[in-house]
C-alpha cells in the first residue's frame, strides 16, 4: 500500500473559491432576510450551523479507503490549501480567543505571544517541515523512530507525545463547551454530545483526508470572521476598510488621561487572571505608562510560544501531505502570511473595543444602559456594577470575561444579526478544524505506534486491517475525550498554552538536535526526552496547569524556558555518554537532510512490498 505518486487535483482552488462565494451569498442573504425581519430568532446560529454543514458535506464527499488517502491524503494536497489548515491548526479557538483577549489587557505586552505563533511556524518552516517530510512519515514517532533505526525511540516517543495532543484537544473541548451553548442555546451536555457526532463525521469518511478538505474550508470560515466585522466597524471607527493599517490613529485616544481613572480599577495583574477567565476591570493602557511584563519576560514569552508551536505533532505532520519538500516548505510560508493577517488584525481588535467602550463622550447612566451591555451580561462576558451608587458607570466599574473580547466586538459596536452570527462561526470553525485534527493525530498516535507489535512497515503490507482499527480508535478517542470535558473546568486558553509549553519543553530540544546535530544519539535521545517529559509534567502539575505560581516563584514560561535549557544539556550530555552514532545512523541522517528523491518511509514499504506473497495477501 505504499503511496502512489498522483498529481494534485488542478480544480481545488476553483472548488474552494466556489465554497468561499457561496458562504458569502449566504451572509448577503440572511442579510436581506434580517432587513426584512423575517429571521431574527434564528440568524444568531444560522452561519455556525451553516459552516458546519457544509464542512461535513465536503468530509462526505471526499470518503476513501485507501490507507495513503486515509493517513496522508495521498501526498497531494497544494501548498496554498495546506497553508490555510496550518494556520487554524496553529491557533485553533481556544488561541484565537485567548491571544485577542491577552492583548486587550495587557496591550503591547500581549505582542510577545502573538510574535510567538508568528515565529513558531516560521521556525518549523525553515528548521523541520522539509525534513519530516523527506521522512514522509505518517506520525511524530515514525520520524523518531526512522531517524535513529530503533522501535525504543518510536515507542517512547509515541507515549511522550500523547499528553500534549491530549492537552490541545481537551482546549479545543473545554472552548466550545463554552462557546456551543451560548451559540445555540443548549445545555453543556447537548453540546458535547453534538460536538462528538459533528467531529465523527468530519473524520470517519476519509481521515486526514476528508478531515484535512473540512478544515480548509472552516479556515476560510474563520479568516472571514474575523475580517468582514473588523472591517465594518474599522469603516465606523476610522473611515477607512484597512483596520490593520488604521487601528494606530487611535492608540493616543486610548492612551490619555482618562486612563488614571480607569486604572483605579482591580485590573489584571499578570498571565494567570487571564487563564483562569476571571472577571477584571482594564488597568492598562494599550501604550506607554507602568507595565505587567519586563522586556526579558516578553521574550520568554515569545520563544516559548515559538518553540511550542514548531514543535506541534499535528502541524509538522501535515508535511508529509504535499507533494514534494519545497511544497512542505511553501505551505509553512502560506501558513505564515495567514498567521500575519491574523496577527495584525487581533490588536485592531483590542484597540476597537476599547475605544468604543471608554470613548470619553459615552456615559453609562444606571437605568439608561446600552442594549449591549445587556446582552453581554446575560451571557456571562460582563459585569458593570455601580459600586459608588453615583448612578453612573464609570470606567473603572466595567469587568470583563477573558473569552469577551472578540465575541464582543460586533455586539459592542451594534453590529447587525448577521455580523453577530459570523464572528460566532468563525470562533466555532476555529475550534472545530483544530480539534479534529488534534482527534486524528492522537488516534493515529494509538493504533499506530502503540497497538502493533510489528514494525509499522509490515503492518502497513499485510493488509487494510489498520483502516478499521483506526476508525474504531477515532470513535473511541472522541467518545473519551467528550467525556473528560464534561467534567473538565479548566479553561481552554491555559490548556493550550500548556499543551505548547509541554512541546517547547520535552519535544523541541530533542527535535531539532536530531535534525541539526550530527553528534545526536538514540541515548541522548532518550535521556532528553525522558528529562523533558519529567520536568514538563512536574511544572504543569505543581502550576496547575499554569493558573498558579513554580515553586520558585515563577510562572509557567519561566519556569518552561529554564526547562528547555536543561533538556538542550540533558541530550548533549547523553550523546557524549553513549556510544558514537552508527555509519547508517549518519546515513539516514545525511538522506533525512537532502530534499529531493524518494521519501525514506516510501523507499521502506517499497522494499517490504515483496513480502505480500510471503503473508498470503
Amino acid at each position: 500500500m505504499f503511496v502512489r505518486q498522483r498529481s494534485v487535483n488542478p480544480l481545488l482552488g476553483v472548488y474552494y473559491g466556489i465554497f468561499t462565494a457561496v458562504f458569502i451569498g449566504l451572509v448577503v442573504f440572511l442579510l436581506i432576510l434580517e432587513h426584512m425581519n423575517i429571521i431574527n430568532e434564528y440568524i444568531f446560529y444560522a452561519l455556525s450551523g451553516a459552516a458546519l454543514f457544509l464542512a461535513i458535506c465536503i468530509s462526505l464527499a471526499v470518503t476513501t479507503n485507501q490507507a495513503d488517502d486515509f493517513y496522508v491524503s495521498g501526498r497531494r494536497v497544494p501548498a496554498g490549501l495546506n497553508g490555510l489548515i496550518l494556520f487554524v491548526l496553529s491557533v485553533g479557538g481556544a488561541g484565537l480567543s485567548g491571544l485577542t483577549a491577552f492583548v486587550f489587557f495587557f496591550g503591547m505586552d500581549g505582542f510577545g505571544l502573538l510574535f510567538g505563533a508568528l515565529f513558531g511556524l516560521l521556525l518549523s518552516g525553515l528548521f523541520l517541515s522539509g525534513f519530516v517530510r523527506k521522512a514522509g512519515v505518517y506520525t511524530l514517532p515514525s520520524f523518531f523512530e526512522v531517524r535513529y533505526q530503533s522501535r525504543i525511540v518510536g515507542f517512547l516517543s509515541a507515549l511522550a507525545l500523547i499528553f500534549p495532543v491530549l492537552l490541545f484537544a481537551l482546549a479545543e473541548l473545554s472552548f466550545l463547551k463554552f462557546l456551543t451553548p451560548l451559540v445555540f442555546g443548549v445545555s453543556a451536555e447537548i453540546s458535547l454530545l453534538f460536538i462528538f457526532f459533528v467531529s465523527l463525521f468530519l473524520l470517519l469518511p476519509g481521515g486526514v483526508r476528508s478531515s484535512g478538505w473540512a478544515q480548509c474550508a472552516l479556515a476560510i470560515v474563520v479568516l472571514l470572521g474575523v475580517l468582514i466585522p473588523l472591517i465594518i466597524v474599522s469603516l465606523k471607527l476610522t473611515y477607512l476598510p484597512l483596520a490593520q493599517m488604521t487601528y494606530g490613529s487611535l492608540i493616543d485616544e486610548i492612551s490619555n488621561d482618562r486612563w488614571r481613572e480607569i486604572a483605579q480599577g482591580e485590573g489584571s495583574t499578570g498571565l494567570v487572571s487571564v487563564l483562569k477567565n476571571e472577571f477584571h476591570s482594564l488597568a492598562l493602557p494599550f501604550i506607554g505608562g507602568e507595565r505587567v511584563f519586563t522586556g526579558l519576560d516578553k521574550m520568554w514569552l515569545m520563544l516559548v510560544m515559538a518553540f511550542g508551536i514548531a514543535a506541534t505533532p499535528s502541524l509538522l505532520l501535515r508535511s508529509s501531505m504535499t507533494p514534494t519538500v519545497f511544497q512542505a516548505r511553501k505551505s509553512f510560508a502560506w501558513g505564515v502570511a495567514l498567521v500575519g493577517l491574523v496577527v495584525l488584525s487581533i490588536p485592531a481588535v483590542a484597540i476597537f473595543l476599547q475605544y468604543i467602550i471608554f470613548n470619553p463622550e459615552s456615559r453609562y447612566v444606571v437605568g439608561d444602559l446600552p442594549l449591549w451591555m445587556d446582552r453581554l451580561e446575560n451571557l456571562g462576558l460582563l459585569k458593570a456594577d455601580d459600586l459608588n451608587n453615583n448612578g453612573l458607570l464609570e470606567h473603572s466599574e466595567f469587568r470583563f470575561a477573558r473569552d469577551f473580547v472578540l465575541f464582543g466586538l460586533p455586539v459592542v459596536a451594534d453590529l447587525n444579526g448577521t455580523m453577530k452570527s459570523l464572528g460566532c462561526a468563525a470562533l466555532m470553525s476555529a475550534a472545530f478544524a483544530s480539534l479534529i485534527g488534534r482527534v486524528m493525530t492522537l488516534s493515529n498516535l494509538l493504533s499506530r505506534e502503540l497497538h502493533f507489535q510489528k514494525s509499522e512497515m509490515e503492518s502497513d503490507v499485510i493488509g487494510h486491517n489498520n483502516l478499521l482499527w483506526t476508525r474504531l480508535m477515532l470513535v473511541l478517542v472522541s467518545f473519551a475525550l467528550c467525556w473528560l470535558a464534561l467534567y473538565l473546568n479548566i479553561s481552554g486558553f491555559a490548556l493550550y498554552l500548556c499543551a505548547l509549553s509541554f512541546c517547547a519543553s520535552s519535544i523541541f530540544p530533542v527535535l531539532i538536535l536530531s535534525v541539526w546535530w550530527n553528534r545526536m544519539t538514540k541515548v541522548g535521545f532518550i535521556f532528553g526526552l525522558l528529562s523533558g517529559v519529567l520536568m514538563s509534567s512536574l511544572l504543569i502539575f505543581f502550576t496547575h496547569f499554569g493558573l498558579s505560581a513554580a515553586p520558585l516563584g515563577l510562572t509557567l514560561f519561566h519556569s518552561s524556558a529554564l526547562v528547555i535549557g536543561l533538556v538542550f544539556l540533558c541530550s548533549i550530555v547523553g550523546s557524549y555518554v553513549g556510544p558514537k552514532p552508527s555509519g547508517a545512523d549518519q546515513d539516514v541522517l545525511m538522506d533525512i537532510r537532502t530534499p529531493g528523491g524518494e521519501s525514506l518511509y516510501d523507499r521502506l514499504l517499497r522494499s517490504a512490498m515483496p513480502r505480500r506473497s510471503s503473508l498470503g495477501d
